[in-house]
């Protein structure tokens, strides 16, 4: 008897399962660009990451169209492959995925970053999904000075 050993699924092609299900079966839309143009009312986009980095990105994929549902029609659903994810979440402020960015008429509103209890997740959604558009959104970065040095014995 022959045994040929196959590979399994890369994490990136769990990933494109996942979102496959996530436009097939809940209505999301597939962010193609670093610049989408978000519908008027409410919003919610999932931004995502290879899995292997962090698998909770997995869980969200799962998590997130039940949180929605009690919303119905009422919001917009919306995920970013690992491809157009990392400048967006440079510019809501993002600092890992997954996480979901919260917007109303395709304005910051909030995010949710990482997995957590059902019920904290479910409060969480509503709570931002009722609080106001945030007028100035503040990346977070950090400042390194950079200083070039002269003196003997400094790294050249």
């Amino acid at each position: 008897m022959n045994r040929q050993l196959r590979a399994g699924p890369t994490s990136l092609e769990r990933l494109d399962t996942a979102i496959d299900r996530l436009l097939q079966k809940h209505g999301f839309s597939r962010v193609e660009g670093d610049r989408p143009a978000f519908p008027a009312g409410l919003s919610a986009l999932l931004l995502t990451e290879d899995p292997q980095r962090n698998l909770e990105v997995l869980d969200a994929c799962v998590i997130l169209p039940e949180a929605l549902k009690p919303l119905a029609d009422r919001i917009s659903r919306w995920v970013a492959g690992p491809d157009f994810a990392a400048p967006l979440m440079q510019q809501y402020g993002v600092a890992r995925a997954p996480a979901v960015v919260f917007l109303r008429d395709g304005l910051f509103v909030g995010s949710l970053n990482g997995i957590r209890d059902w019920n904290e997740y479910r409060d969480e959604v509503n709570r931002l999904l009722n609080s106001p558009v945030q007028v100035a959104l503040v990346k977070k970065t950090i400042a390194i000075p950079v200083r070039i040095a002269a003196a003997p014995g400094a790294c050249a």
